[in-house]
């Protein structure tokens, strides 16, 4: 057994030995450990790891087939996302044990904090003592062992798994009863128990999902197949949409559920003009050769940044809400264009991997799909705080596209209505975001940055807390961008235009002089290469495309995303709609409006005078309406707007 001394080495040097080691099969004894957070995470070999004393945040997170052992108390994240292995802690643990795990095995000699086994997938967490509040919280499977009193609101909107309580249960969750249990479920317990020598004479009580709030009293209803540029009605009060709306909740007495991005006319990008007048620019046969667009988003902090061919990313959408063939599709794209790829909020899948050439891995609060070998295959690691569509709010997938095949990878249970929790577990301020930051460059070797997606909310406090906890870059999402499947309502009216973000963004920054430490991609209802050089000129290091890419490889706008009847194979899991889909022509077709977008950025640049996108500036700008000005700070100058009426006349 190798010795590795914490009173000696940092944690981030052991870390690398630990993984060293683990290559060579060499068991590991930590000494001094002082309670440092993130021992062993990213550890993915079968060797046992010893830590004499107690370790801190997230100890053996994100690891695979390790056996760990910690003599007395461990922090709050123990175990975070194992997929397998064990550990075993002699003494007591903080909140949210076992958070997200896929299989492993974490008994508690002790007693154990809130939210133990939240978003939990699989796998047994044992505690030998008592649970504090709302244990099993999310739990979507899996099982967990109490052998002392289960503390508040036990199993508190779970949908999977089981809770077994050995000593009194003090309350049930949302959706939680209790039931009978077998003599077979019984058995396996008390040999789970001598398993690991924990003594236990009493009987159990078994919690599990009652199963009243897996999908929604009416299902969702397709809407009429009206174009997404027209289903918001004419101007009359009592427009078609305000009337299907009514009627629509009238028979399922809830909120309405509805893809895309928000139909009300807002301030944006169209309503700003270029301040010089382009029409009279003297052309080029060969623009792109004369504009520097080569771009790197994320090496501030010494990551390996990702290498874009020009200032454009492809915005997170994920394998669920849209169809495996389309993500693969999109991946092709993006490798041809030399461009990024990010997953969204489901996983990975071996198809887009294989296709993407640079691939941005997201992580959101329910851990879906979120484990350690996906992060080691990724170009670049996102969390997931919230989007534009639905800022502050969790995502939804409906019951009809939540497929086996899905719910495997996502590790849910099939066929549920899939709402994901509105925030991360383990992050409950700007401490502990900065802390999991570290978490995941220890688990990574610090090889990857890592972003943060940032619906347009509170931008002003959020920009600030992003640049200070360290992040490499931020994706921030305007009111414009897209959803798969969200409530109409704050669809259309919660959140912040993408003009008004990048505003508060810029200024936020400046008010504290962090500009130079980080770094922003703008998107939300990005359409073409205007919009990009607008979004650079106002301060954005790239933008990120989103709805346009799938309607360059083929959506009709029918509006059927949220029940996955999407008749191009797109925004479905149903193998007779997907089939229609065929991604190589598709990735072509994406492909072409990516280059179609880098022409325009390169003759835009060029028109303005420049030889490189970093030249572009607010001063290159001007607002064609007053409301823009406001927002922007920009010159109020109808004139171009005149001007480009006139010649399209002419």
């Amino acid at each position: 057994m190798v010795t590795i001394d914490l009173g000696a080495v940092p944690v981030r040097d052991a870390n690398e030995q630990i993984r060293k080691h683990g290559k060579a099969g060499e068991n590991v004894e930590i000494v001094n450990p002082d309670a440092r957070h993130h021992i062993g995470v990213g550890l993915t070999a079968p060797i046992d790891v010893h830590i004499r004393g107690s370790a801190g945040y997230f100890c053996a997170g994100l690891t695979d087939q390790a056996t760990f052992t910690i003599d007395n108390n461990v922090g709050w994240g123990l175990g975070d996302n194992i997929y397998s292995g064990t550990v075993i802690v002699g003494g007591n643990a903080g909140a949210i044990p076992a958070v997200g795990i896929r299989g492993a095995n974490i008994i508690i000699k002790g007693n154990m904090g809130s939210r133990a086994g939240q978003v939990m997938k699989a796998g047994t967490l044992l505690c030998a003592g008592n649970a504090n509040f709302m244990a099993g919280y999310m739990l979507y499977g899996g099982r967990i062992i109490i052998l002392g009193d289960s503390g508040e609101r036990v199993g508190e909107d779970m949908t999977g798994g089981e809770i077994f309580v050995g000593g009194r249960v003090q309350d049930l969750g949302s959706d939680a009863e209790l039931t009978d249990m077998s003599s077979q479920e019984d058995e396996s317990i008390r040999e789970f128990l001598d398993r690991f020598e924990i003594p236990f004479n009493g009987s159990f009580q078994k919690i599990v999902n009652a199963g009243k709030k897996l999908r929604y009293g009416s299902p969702e209803r397709q809407m009429r197949s009206l174009p997404f540029f027209t289903f918001s009605g004419g101007s009359s009060y009592w427009n078609a949409k305000v009337q299907e709306d009514i009627h629509i909740k009238s028979q399922s007495g809830r909120y309405r559920i509805r893809g895309y991005g928000t139909a009300r006319a807002l301030p944006h990008l169209s309503d700003l003009a270029f301040a010089r007048d382009l029409s009279r620019s003297v052309g080029t046969a060969d623009v792109i050769s004369k504009v520097q667009m080569y771009t790197e988003i994320g090496g501030i902090n010494g990551a390996n940044p990702l290498k874009l061919s020009m200032p454009v990313m492809v915005a997170p959408m994920s394998y669920g809400a849209l169809s495996r063939s389309t993500k693969h599709a999109i991946g092709l794209a993006s490798a041809m264009s030399d461009i990024a790829e990010n997953t969204g909020e489901g996983g990975m899948s071996d198809a887009q991997r294989n296709a993407a050439k640079q691939l941005i891995f997201q992580c959101l609060g329910g851990r879906l799909g979120w484990n350690i070998h996906d992060m080691k295959r990724a170009d670049g690691l996102e969390i997931y705080i919230s989007q534009g569509a639905k800022p502050g709010l969790g995502g939804q997938l409906m019951a009809k596209k939540v497929t086996q095949e899905l719910a495997d990878i996502r590790g849910i249970p099939a066929g549920i209505d899939l709402r994901s929790p509105s925030r991360h577990p383990d992050i409950l301020g700007a401490d502990d975001l900065v802390i999991k930051i570290e978490e995941f460059r220890e688990a990574t070797g610090y090889r990857l940055p890592v972003s943060v997606k940032l619906g347009a909310g509170r931008v002003r406090d959020d920009i600030k807390i992003a640049v200070k906890d360290g992040f490499d870059f931020i994706e921030l999402d305007g009111m414009q961008g897209s959803t798969g499947a969200g409530s109409s309502e704050v669809i259309d009216f919660v959140g912040i235009p993408t003009l008004a973000a990048i505003i508060e963004a810029e200024e936020a920054l400046a008010e504290i002089g962090r500009r130079q430490d980080i770094q922003i991609v703008l998107m939300g209802g990005m359409r073409d290469g205007v919009d990009a050089v607008k979004g650079l000129c106002l301060g954005a290091d790239a933008v990120a495309f989103g709805t346009s890419v799938i309607i360059a490889g083929g959506c009709i706008a029918c509006m059927q995303c949220h029940v996955g009847q999407c008749v191009t194979g797109i925004a479905t899991q149903d193998p007779a709609h997907e089939k229609r889909y065929q991604p190589e022509v598709e990735a072509q077709n994406i492909h072409r409006f990516f280059e179609s977008v880098r022409w325009q950025i390169a003759a835009l640049t060029h028109a303005l005078g420049y030889d490189d996108v970093r030249k572009l500036s607010r001063n290159d700008l001007v607002a064609l309406t007053p409301e823009a000005a406001a927002i922007t700070g920009l010159p109020y100058e109808p004139a171009p707007r005149k001007r480009s009426a006139e010649a399209l006349a002419g």
